[in-house]
């Protein structure tokens, strides 16, 4: 039940259950359901959780096993504590591709490509034989650490030296490394290459081009991507959005007003972006725009408020700049945006929990580039660290700068 639970993300319920067991069982958890609770605190980013489970594995001396040590690496990461993850990875004796593999990813996801490629180097010196999750994770770090040349030498000898077939998510890796550079006429090349019946489903690979297109002004690509990714009947409302904001941003509103005009006659909605912060053993959920059901929603909206003028002493331009918004008046579009979930998370996190207390954030979208901003200056005006995982990686702010070095 624990893994079905785990399996259906219903993580809470599987926590829960899990806590029933220990109180009222006389039978203690083996290493197959810790590793279903340790997968549950990953994916609800429940550190707190985590660590108590982490105590458990400990006691019944199951931190030896090696898919629960690997496990606990992937939690960890999940949660924003890579070096909790290098901790518990560097304790296994003799580690398999699996927690390599675990480990290269948590790296690659918290921006760290350097140390993906290192272990990655390590593994092959050890004569460890990467797998194609592998290359999955330290191409994704190479692409989120600007590191191109490396990239494509590795996804270039993934067949020839090391057996490893490419598939659509590799390609997409490649993808997305050309487009954040903007090479996108080389990725678009790219991506036309793949061919569907050997390659299989290649829906996040047409969604990442248009996401590059649309950033690099290039409606022609982005276009053809959005037409590809609503054909595959994947993301398409977020391909809907962002092809309207690419027209908008080239100044074509007719068409940006008639794609918004399509999805409201079509019933497509975007996903809503919500944040959550967990506070000792409880979880917080916020919704963009909305504090209604919040008891402390005058005090997070006058913290806000508070923060928006400090932040405005330092240079800030109010938050709209590089933004998409259709009939939207300049002053509500800063009222729009100083109202991101994640922002409201941030602020919940900072009136409640202690100082010198990192605050952890986990997000369901892509955090935008004003909460971005606003999150590093905001890092240096309080003097707290702040980790927050969106759907691509971790971002970790401190004394004003990003570890992604606004390259995500």
């Amino acid at each position: 039940m624990i893994t079905t639970y785990d399996q259906n993300a219903q993580g809470h319920c599987a926590l829960q259950l899990f806590r029933e067991f220990t109180q009222s069982s006389l039978e203690k958890p083996n290493h197959f359901m810790l590793c279903s609770v340790i997968s549950a605190c990953a994916s609800l980013g429940s550190l707190g959780s985590g660590k108590v489970t982490h105590g458990i594995v400990i006691r019944l001396w199951h931190d030896a096993n090696d898919v629960v040590a690997t496990a606990l690496v992937d939690m960890y990461a999940k949660c924003g504590c890579v070096h909790y993850s290098d901790k518990v990875f560097r304790r296994i004796p003799n580690p398999s591709v699996i927690p390599y593999t675990s480990m290269i990813v948590g790296a690659a996801k918290y921006g760290l490509g350097t140390l993906s490629l290192q272990l990655f180097q390590e593994m092959i010196d050890r004569r460890i034989k990467p797998n194609d999750v592998t290359f999955v994770g330290v191409l994704h770090a190479c692409s989120h650490s600007g590191l191109i040349d490396k990239g494509l030498e590795l996804f270039n000898s993934m067949n020839g030296k090391y057996g490893v077939i490419p598939h659509p998510k590799h390609y997409t890796c490649i993808v997305d490394m050309l487009g954040r550079v903007g090479r996108v006429e080389e990725a678009y090349q790219l991506a036309k290459s793949v061919r569907v019946e050997r390659d299989g489903d290649p829906s996040m690979l047409w969604g990442t081009l248009l996401s590059a297109s649309r950033l690099h002004g290039r409606v022609d690509i982005a276009l053809e991507a959005s037409r590809r990714v609503i054909e595959l009947n994947q993301q398409v409302a977020g391909a809907y959005v962002t092809l309207s904001n690419a027209y908008a941003l080239a100044g074509d509103w007719e068409n940006a007003h008639q794609l918004r005009s399509e999805m409201k006659r079509t019933g497509i909605h975007k996903e809503a972006g919500s944040s959550w912060i967990e506070i000792k053993d409880s979880t917080y959920v916020f919704h963009a725009g909305d504090v209604s059901k919040c008891s402390q929603a005058n005090e997070i909206l006058s913290l806000l408020k508070e923060l928006g003028h400090r932040m405005k002493e330092r240079g800030y331009v109010g938050g709209t700049a590089g933004l998409v918004f259709v009939d939207v008046e300049e002053e509500a579009k800063e009222e729009i945006v100083s109202l991101h979930s994640e922002k409201l998370a941030l602020a919940f996190g900072l009136i409640n929990m202690p100082k010198g207390v990192t605050i952890r954030i986990m997000k369901n979208l892509r955090m935008c580039r004003d909460c971005h901003e606003s999150f590093k200056l905001i890092s240096d005006i309080v003097g707290r660290d702040f980790v927050v995982r969106d759907v691509n990686r971790f971002h970790h702010f401190k004394n004003g700068l990003c570890t992604c070095g606004d390259f995500w």
